[in-house]
């Protein structure tokens, strides 16, 4: 039987969000990329949003202070292989029309998580990332639901790499 995967970090990283910036300069589930051209001539004005189910999705994004923050959230530390996402949405909201009026304002990549570890945060300075550690007490309840060697993060073993 397959194993069920419960999507718990949503209520972690609303509530960050609201504890940490101003209301309205945050939007969840964000759409990001160009869409090819050819796609774009082939629908209808009418249904032209249906468009954006070819874009990628970043969890949130920040404009505050003028500056842009792309903020992936991870439960599990297993799961911090997210930073090579970070990567491509800053890419994709470069060439995304939608926000072109905040090309030009600095973006940082925030990995938000609730542990981190060595190995992971040497990786990250590496991809000018910042880990964000936040929990809430039913983020921990959850974890302590988890095997072992899914709660725990892969790196914690592992030497940073140079």
């Amino acid at each position: 039987m397959a194993r069920k995967y419960t999507m718990i970090h949503d209520s972690m990283l609303i509530r960050y969000l609201m504890n940490t910036y101003p209301f309205g300069t945050y939007k969840v589930n964000v759409r990001l990329g160009s869409i090819r051209e050819e796609l774009e001539k082939g629908i209808p004005e009418q249904y032209a949003g249906i468009l954006k189910v070819y874009k990628l999705i970043a969890d949130a994004i920040v404009f505050y202070e003028n500056k842009v923050r792309i903020i992936e959230c991870i439960v599990r530390p297993t799961d911090w292989w997210k930073m090579a996402q970070l990567e491509l949405y800053e890419r994709a909201f470069k060439s995304d029309e939608e926000y072109k009026q905040y090309w030009d304002w600095p973006i940082e990549k925030i990995l938000l998580t609730t542990e981190s570890d060595d190995f992971m945060e040497k990786e990250a300075e590496r991809r000018g990332i910042t880990i964000v550690k936040y929990t809430e007490p039913d983020i921990e309840y959850y974890k302590g639901t988890l095997l072992k060697r899914h709660a725990q993060g892969r790196g914690l073993g592992i030497e940073p790499i140079e």
